[in-house]
């Protein structure tokens, strides 16, 4: 792999091979854009084409610092992303941790790589010690922080004392879906890389390319562009089916106002289900909402859940168009009430609520 694998993000490619021609690479970069759009793959590849032995815009794949940069084995390279919990140790313990879980999410295999929520001050003061130390085998220390905006208030100001006065040949890569949740004062001290999203096609052909059959690669390329569903997640096909028939249930219990059917569901979901999975469920509601929408404005063949058509044009019948516009803003209030761990079951009863009321009858 390298830059020009990356599918798309002309723009922001265009910037990196200025910075790397020019031997200008701002101390701090920080790659934003929506779900989808490849910021943790381009950083990968940033990271090996800073420290690639051989002269040029991007990684060859094939020295030695590249080899070890895509295992994330290179000395020079210091990853950082919320660990899950119980997986701290000692600092060897906590490398191997974060070594792991970061290849695990890079590579797009959502069943191993849980996460917890937050990144500690404890792992940013690990960086630290990391990124102190004169670079060995390539000119840069890169440290590269996926979900940055994870980090707890402590540790954000721990890094922000680093990025004032970074150490020499240190170059610090920040990854984030949701930039406006770092402090301002972090913003300011790095150089921007926005990528867009990926357009369906895009999308599907990079699927394609990885292997996925055309069914799959199109339901997983619709939903991705859809809003906030990853493409990997509905590739990682038992899991991702198990919980798009949970959510097809919830909708339909609500729509015939089965409340049987909708404990039920609940049930199945898990008393308390972890964060990671109820997002799951709420992103998939999301992406139901909006298909409905779709369908009731004739627009059919633009819907994500292309498999589902039979089904959405009763479901939309059933539903009153302008609640449903309703029930999209209590899913959004849902979806930032996981911060405040609300309790699902609070979330969930509201959200079967206004679903029940957006009926037609």
């Amino acid at each position: 792999m390298s830059l020009a694998s990356v599918t798309g993000q002309e723009r922001a490619k265009a910037q990196i091979d200025a910075w790397l021609s020019a031997d200008r690479l701002p101390h701090a970069i920080l790659v934003t854009g929506p779900l989808g759009a490849g910021k943790r793959r381009l950083s990968l590849e940033l990271a090996k084409a800073i420290n690639c032995r051989t002269p040029g815009p991007d990684a060859c794949d094939e020295c030695s610092s590249c080899r070890k940069a895509d295992t994330l084995t290179h000395p020079n390279l210091h990853v950082l992303l919320p660990l899950p919990t119980g997986s701290r140790g000692s600092d060897s313990e906590t490398m191997s941790s974060l070594r792991e879980t970061a290849l695990e999410q890079i590579s797009g295999n959502t069943t191993a790589s849980r996460t917890g929520t937050n990144i500690s001050k404890e792992s940013i003061r690990l960086l630290q010690k990391e990124m102190s130390f004169a670079p060995t085998e390539a000119p840069h220390r890169v440290g590269l922080i996926l979900q940055a905006e994870s980090m707890l208030a402590a540790g954000a100001n721990s890094l922000l004392k680093i990025l004032e006065e970074p150490p020499g040949q240190s170059i610090f890569i920040l990854v984030s879906d949701t930039p406006d949740r770092l402090l301002p004062t972090i913003l300011s001290r790095c150089q921007r890389l926005h990528l867009r999203p990926l357009s369906l096609s895009e999308q599907r052909e990079q699927l394609q390319r990885a292997g996925i059959d055309d069914e799959r690669a199109d339901l997983a390329a619709r939903l991705a562009a859809s809003g906030r569903i990853r493409a990997e997640d509905v590739i990682d096909g038992d899991q991702f089916d198990e919980l798009r028939d949970l959510v097809r249930r919830f909708l339909v219990s609500a729509i015939q106002s089965a409340e049987d059917d909708y404990w039920k569901v609940l049930e199945d979901l898990g008393g308390r289900p972890d964060r990671q999975r109820l997002e799951g469920f709420l992103q998939l509601c999301s992406a139901y909402l909006r298909d409905l929408f779709l369908v009731q404005q004739q627009q059919a063949d633009a819907v994500a859940n292309i498999d589902e058509q039979e089904a959405l044009q009763p479901w939309a019948t059933a539903m009153l168009p302008a609640r449903i516009e309703r029930v999209a803003q209590v899913l959004d209030q849902a979806y930032e009430s996981l911060s405040r761990n609300v309790h699902p079951q609070l979330l969930l009863a509201d959200l079967w609520y206004h679903l029940q009321r957006a009926r037609a009858a």
